[in-house]
């Protein structure tokens, strides 16, 4: 069996890390491994000072040191050839997102159909889109 490997998009502009920790759990059972991706979309200077940054690299240290194996990268700009380029090279499974309307969201739903790829769409509890 080989190892399988899941994408998590990550929007800083979204304060919901549901799909990061849902992604997280998902690989802890089927040991796979996380693909982080955090996108820098253009026209927000201000963005790499996010706090989504330092969340990340929090829960980034508390997975490793559970075991699991996580890749952390940051798109600045072509958010869209990044993800496909992840797909294709490092054979991603499963891309797992929030539900949350926003730029990524956008993104995805137009390059899905380009892919193989299974998506999981995480909703929080109170969302009833």
């Amino acid at each position: 069996m080989t190892q399988k490997n899941i994408l998590v998009p990550i929007d800083p502009e979204n304060k919901d890390l549901k799909a990061l920790y849902h992604a997280l759990a998902l690989a802890e059972r089927i040991q796979a491994k996380v693909f982080i991706l955090l996108s820098r979309l253009p026209g927000n200077p201000h963005q790499a000072d996010s706090w989504v940054e330092e969340v990340l690299m929090d829960v980034i240290h508390g997975a490793c040191e559970e075991g699991l194996q996580v890749s952390y990268l940051i798109a600045e700009d072509g958010f869209e050839e990044e993800v496909i380029s992840l797909v294709e090279g490092e054979h991603i499974d499963l891309i797992v997102v929030s539900a949350e309307k926003g730029p990524i969201k956008d993104i995805l739903q137009r390059i899905i159909p380009q892919m193989s790829t299974q998506i999981i769409q995480v909703k929080g509890k109170d969302n009833t889109d």
